[in-house]
């Protein structure tokens, strides 16, 4: 008889650990993935249960094929998107210790040029994701085995499949219109705010130029040199500051120099490559120096009109007289800043985030019709960037036969 009590007993205490236990299972999972209705996650832990079955149905997993500095997890974990049920890692043990169970894996521009960095099994389902927001011009995709290879694109490129831009203009409804590749432009007539004008008084030298990367390929040296020697004729200089110089800005604080002392920043890239604008623009925009940009792009896809000036739409002497006609009459001056009535320039994206449109992306209909690219290395390297994969011999022995300034800009 009492054997059969403890029996009873026991079998009770049993069924109510049980269902104890698992109550406190559903409570956590339930918890940890209604999280993703709020954020995209990083994981680090296994997320398999013992059978192999994966948490969350319709959760995407995407693999970091190798560290990047973009993605780290308190970035990641930061993000409001609206879209949300994906998961990141760079643990490739992250699903039962198999990498082809991911939905997504994401490269960056180191598998251009390393074969020893590719995966060595893939299932159908997965979508090969190429990412990079560094110039092509400088990472080309010069090996066959490219092609065929990646079925998304993430990258700057406006016509990637998920776009990476470094900066987003919105309208004042706070509609991102740019960048983009039909954007329409609305420009203002009203004169700008007060609070603007009375930076914009306070201004008294010509152009500064911020770079660290020096004797870049894309000649902006030279047409740079160029442009100072036109300027001394108005008794106007550039003021270079960084690396390749030495000088600092003053008090170590760029932003507050170029916004209390400088009209116009030179917003030079490095390389050529289509769609490759950078944050540099925003040490112009952000600080109320017109930007006076130079690379490969179609800049009206990317900033408001009538408010900054193309190098390579202007010999370098008529460049200068446009400087120096803004500094010589305020009103000119200040035209360059009517865009600040209709949109704003921010490095800021929260729920717009590239990270939540790939999300996104990854849960569309069109994710699960998405081929591997046949002719990745012509999209990314541009018709006739093949060119840029010769060897370093090659360009030495004949580089005055290939390329010079001349197909860039004219000097003189």
């Amino acid at each position: 008889m009492f054997l059969k009590f403890s029996k009873s007993k026991f079998s009770v205490k049993l069924a109510i650990f049980v269902v104890t236990i698992l109550s406190i299972s559903i409570f956590i999972h339930n918890l940890l993935f209604s999280s993703f209705k709020r954020c995209v996650l990083y994981a680090d832990k296994i997320l398999l249960s013992p059978n192999g079955a994966r948490s969350g149905d319709n959760t995407k997993f995407v693999l970091l094929w190798k560290n990047h500095h973009v993605f780290t997890k308190g970035y990641i974990r930061t993000l409001n998107c609206p879209i949300s049920d994906c998961v990141f890692t760079e643990n490739k043990n992250l699903l039962d210790g198999d990498y082809s169970q991911f939905d997504a894996i994401i490269f960056h521009e180191d598998l251009l040029t390393d074969k020893w960095l590719m995966p060595t099994k893939r299932k159908s389902h997965q979508l090969y994701t190429f990412f990079t927001i560094e110039s092509a011009y400088y990472n080309p995709a010069c090996e066959l085995r490219n092609d065929n290879y990646y079925n998304l694109t993430f990258t700057y490129r406006l016509d990637s499949d998920i776009p990476w831009t470094y900066f987003i203009v919105r309208d004042v409804n706070e509609d991102i219109v740019a960048p983009s590749l039909n954007v329409r432009w609305e420009e203002s007539t009203k004169s700008i705010k007060p609070a603007i004008k009375s930076i914009l008084k306070r201004k008294t030298k010509a152009i500064a130029w911020l770079v660290s990367h020096c004797s870049a390929d894309s000649f902006r040296d030279d047409y740079l040199s160029r442009l100072q020697e036109h300027l001394y004729h108005y008794s106007l200089k550039i003021d270079v500051f960084g690396g390749c110089n030495g000088l600092k800005c003053f008090n170590k604080d760029c932003d507050e120099m170029l916004r209390n002392n400088y009209y116009f920043y030179a917003a030079f890239e490095n390389s050529f490559s289509e769609d490759y604008v950078t944050e540099k623009v925003l040490h112009g925009y952000l600080n109320y120096a017109v930007p006076i940009v130079y690379g490969a792009s179609n800049y009206s896809r990317f900033l408001p009109p009538n408010s900054y000036l193309n190098a390579r739409e202007f010999h370098p002497y008529n460049l200068a007289y446009k400087i120096y006609e803004a500094m010589r009459d305020y009103e000119i001056f200040e035209s360059y800043f009517k865009w600040t009535n209709t949109y704003t320039i921010s490095d800021h994206q929260d729920m717009d985030h590239p990270l939540c449109n790939l999300c996104g992306h990854l849960h569309s209909y069109k994710a699960l019709r998405a081929p591997a690219k046949k002719s990745f290395r012509v999209w990314w390297n541009g018709l006739n960037g093949m060119k840029w994969c010769l060897s370093p011999e090659y360009w030495n022995e004949t580089a005055r036969l290939n390329i010079d300034a001349n197909h860039i800009f004219t000097m003189y």
